[in-house]
């Protein structure tokens, strides 16, 4: 029997990596000589670029840039034949700020802005840019300063521009990004720049901004739109990461991709589920956004046209009953709290892992 492992990250707990190591301890304790297959997943987010690494050879693109702060840290991404691969967390994410400097009013892509151009100054015609996990809501402004657009208040440039300067800007000077370079934005939403649905009010408060602040920035990308008036503000995944969707669009002339279809094909997922006969996957939790861009979706579907049924373990359960599945299983119940759940995933995941093959066992 072979079972392909094919989850996202359990975020705070456990990379994808080790929900597959965890899952497989849980599987081989069943049965030690089911065949495990390997394909950790993300969806754009954070730890993309690890997990190309495992799929693909890339070589590591090391170089100072600076964090949300404008402060230098170290960064990198993945460049292979000509292709680069860019998590804009590694430069303007929110785990490089501590608690007290959360605050998107503050905060730039400048340094995404940095791992792009040197991506284009070493010859990449092609730059997939996985936006998730930021710490920003600039529109992406800060990212643009970086590659030669000036945004200008009367008759004032703006330096290193930020969430607060949105309201401002009152004309943006462009800069022509060569044509022959190709930019896609990697994202698991479809939000539109702004309004209830939009960058700063779903996802701001996330990032430290406060309700008065969050309309704050919300005007501003209203702002923004406004002076660029391209129309870019109403496609879907423009709100990624606080606006940088629309910044890498209106100003790259990117395509919006989903994160996880690019994973599931860069992984050979079709392939891997043809040798199959039971898929596992999960993630954190298992909610309404789960069949909107996630990676249980995406593997759901693809082994449904594959015709392998899936089992799915989840950190906690919110309704989600678009997803179909042979069996759905929480680390949360009535005696593992979610406390309890977050500091003991990798022994409760190898639990649930082995608990499930015994309830499957005489159905497949």
């Amino acid at each position: 029997m072979k079972i392909l492992l094919a989850p996202d990250k359990f975020k705070g707990s456990l990379s994808a990596q080790k929900v597959c190591d965890a899952m497989a301890l849980g599987i081989h304790q069943f049965d030690s000589s089911i065949e495990i297959i390997r394909c950790p997943l993300a969806d754009g987010g954070e730890g993309t670029l690890e997990l190309l690494e495992t799929h693909m050879s890339l070589e590591r693109q090391f170089l100072f840039v600076k964090d949300p702060l404008l402060r230098p840290i170290e960064s990198y991404y993945l460049k292979g034949e000509g292709v680069a691969y860019i998590e804009m967390a590694k430069a303007s994410g929110l785990e490089l700020l501590s608690l007290p400097e959360r605050n998107p009013l503050n905060t730039s892509t400048y340094g995404t802005g940095e791992l792009i151009q040197h991506a284009i100054d070493s010859g990449c015609k092609e730059i997939n840019l996985c936006v998730g996990g930021s710490a920003t809501n600039d529109g992406g402004v800060g990212m643009a300063s970086v590659l030669g657009f000036q945004f200008k208040v009367e008759k004032s440039v703006i330096n290193n521009p930020t969430g607060r300067d949105l309201p401002r800007i009152t004309e943006v000077i462009h800069f022509d990004i060569p044509q022959d370079i190709g930019v896609n934005v990697l994202c698991d939403v479809e939000n539109p720049l702004y309004g209830e649905n939009g960058a700063a009010f779903v996802y701001a408060g996330q990032k430290g901004a406060s309700p008065k602040q969050i309309e704050e920035l919300d005007t501003g990308l209203r702002n923004l739109a406004h002076v660029l008036a391209n129309g870019n503000e109403h496609i879907p995944g423009a709100g990624a990461a606080g606006g940088l969707g629309y910044g890498a669009i209106s100003f790259l002339n990117a395509r919006v991709k989903s994160g996880v279809e690019f994973l599931m094909d860069k992984s050979e997922l079709n392939a891997k589920l043809q040798k199959a006969d039971l898929v596992f996957t999960g993630e954190g939790r298992l909610d309404s956004q789960s069949a909107k861009g996630k990676v249980i979706s995406g593997v759901v579907n693809r082994a449904k046209e594959a015709d392998v049924p899936v089992a799915i373990i989840c950190g906690q359960q919110q309704d989600a009953h678009s997803i179909e599945a042979s069996m759905i299983r929480t680390l949360v119940n009535n005696k593992t709290s979610i406390e309890m759940a977050i500091h003991n995933s990798y022994e409760l995941l190898k639990a649930r892992a082995f608990e499930m093959m015994v309830e499957l066992k005489t159905t497949l």
